[in-house]
This record gives structure tokens, C-alpha cells and sequence, in this order.
């Protein structure tokens, strides 16, 4: 098995292993229907949540015979949330008082009205979770957590100086605690490179310099990062790969759960490719 290859297939033979998408067809043609829904709807999932400044971060569906039960844990992006906060002015035609009025919008107004129109035969039920919450709730509920996550924020005083930083930060310590934490990483990722044309040298500083602080941390669930990025850095004229391998990731070993995502950045100079393999803890 090569170090490019997906290894989300063979951890499936796990015991602990899940599925993040449960039907049972009555026959062939079921199971290839069933296939093309998730995948549109996982697509159209990840495009709204998106444009409201939101990450998915997993996504379970269970198909049946007359609902379909969606989970969908995600990041709230500061940075991009706050826009539709505030006063509304006559440029603006959405804005809300509070982060819960806008994931109530995007959960009732416009996925579950649309998804109902697409699958015109089943009842949609959404149920979200605020990654942000939950990992502010659990520091705080153990009191050797929150000494542990003070001390580490002093020791990354110099990256929290700007909103952007700060947030990828915030990011790498809900990947290191969460489990399947790749997608969230890689979308993280792929969105700086969009918004960073150049200083790329210290965002992959930034990521390295982090998760060797947090990965042998008490917090963390895992044993180790991989991230390969590939693309045009700074803007030189030749595309360079960068690879940054932090802890333990053994890619060649089939009992080992890792979890992987790859995505794609596209920028004014050209695309970069970001690939990230997580290995967690049993």
C-alpha cells in the first residue's frame, strides 16, 4: 500500500470502524440510487455550510423508508460569521443577532427546505452540533484540561496576533481532540492558501511549530499528523511540495486507524493540493 493511497477502505474492516452512510436497498438498483443521494446531498451540504462561513466537520446519514436523519457536526468561522452579524444596512440582506439565530437560518430555511424537495418520498430531519461549543465545554470541564490549554495558548502567544492565525490555532486543537478530524484540517488549510498569497513559509512553520506542542500534549487523542502540500509557494514560477510529518503515522499497517481527506485550493497562482492523514488513538 502505497503513502498516496486512501486508507479510509481498509480501516472499515475495524471493529470500531463505522459507516458514515447506513441504507438497506430492496434490490440492485436501490443501491446505486441511494449512492448518487449521498453523494449530492454531502456536496450540497458542504457548498451551504461554506458560504455561511461554516466547516463541516463529519456528516452522518441513515437512509429510511420514511425519514432520512442527518448529523452534521462543524466549525464556525469567526472571521467570515461576523459579517452577518450586526445592524442591518440596505448592502446586506441577511443579519442576525446571535450565532444560534444563524445555524437556525441555515439548518430550517434552507437546507431542510430544500433537501425535502429533493427527496420528495422522505421526511428530512437535521440535527447540527457547534464544534466550538463542545470543545470550549469540555477544557472547561476538566480543571487539568484548562490548566493544560492556558499554558499551551502562552506558548503561541506570537501566532494569535492576528483573527486569522488565531483561528487555525483554535482549528488544530479541535483536530488533535476530535476524532476523523482530517476534512476539518484540510478545508482549514485550503482556505488559508486561498486568502495568503504569499507568507506561506510561516503558515507551514505555524502548523509545524503547533502540532509538535500539541500532539504530545494531555489533550490529544492522537498519535500523529501527516500533511502534504503541493503547489506554487509564494507565487515562484515552479510548483514544490511541502511535507510535514509530526508523531507516529504508520500508512503501511492495516490495524492503525487513520483518518484522510485531500482538497484543493484554487488561487490566482495556480492550484495547491492538501492532503492530510491523521492517526489517532485506539
Amino acid at each position: 500500500m502505497g503513502q498516496k493511497t486512501n486508507p479510509t477502505i481498509f480501516n472499515l474492516s475495524l471493529k470500531n470502524a463505522e459507516w458514515k452512510s447506513k441504507y438497506i436497498e430492496k434490490n440492485k438498483e436501490e443501491s446505486s440510487l441511494f449512492l448518487y443521494q449521498d453523494i449530492e446531498i454531502r456536496n450540497y451540504l458542504d457548498q451551504v455550510f461554506k458560504n455561511f462561513g461554516l466547516l463541516i466537520h463529519n456528516c452522518k446519514i441513515e437512509y429510511g423508508q420514511e425519514t432520512t436523519t442527518l448529523l452534521v457536526t462543524f466549525f464556525e468561522k469567526k472571521t467570515e460569521t461576523s459579517k452577518f452579524y450586526g445592524e442591518k444596512n440596505k448592502n446586506q440582506e441577511l443579519f442576525f443577532k446571535s450565532s444560534k439565530e444563524l445555524i437556525n437560518h441555515v439548518v430550517n430555511n434552507v437546507v431542510v427546505l430544500n433537501l425535502n424537495l429533493f427527496l420528495r418520498n422522505s421526511a428530512v430531519v437535521l440535527k447540527v452540533q457547534n464544534l466550538n461549543q463542545r470543545f470550549a465545554v469540555r477544557i472547561n470541564k476538566s480543571k487539568t484540561n484548562s490548566f493544560e490549554y492556558k499554558v499551551l495558548l502562552r506558548r503561541f502567544r506570537r501566532f494569535l496576533k492576528t483573527a486569522l492565525f488565531k483561528e487555525l490555532v483554535k482549528v488544530l486543537f479541535i483536530s488533535i481532540s476530535e476524532k476523523n478530524s482530517a476534512k476539518l484540517l484540510a478545508k482549514t488549510i485550503s482556505s488559508y492558501f486561498e486568502k495568503q498569497k504569499k507568507r506561506h513559509g510561516f503558515v507551514l512553520f505555524l502548523l509545524k511549530h503547533v502540532l509538535e506542542e500539541l500532539i504530545t500534549s494531555k489533550i490529544s487523542k492522537v498519535n500523529g499528523v501527516k500533511i502534504v502540500i503541493s503547489g506554487r509557494f509564494n507565487g515562484v514560477p515552479r510548483a514544490n511540495k511541502k511535507i510535514l510529518k509530526i508523531g507516529q503515522v504508520p500508512l503501511q499497517s492495516f490495524d492503525s486507524p487513520i483518518n484522510y481527506y485531500e482538497d484543493t485550493s484554487y488561487t490566482s497562482n495556480g492550484t495547491f493540493g492538501v492532503k492530510v492523514w491523521i492517526s489517532e488513538k485506539r
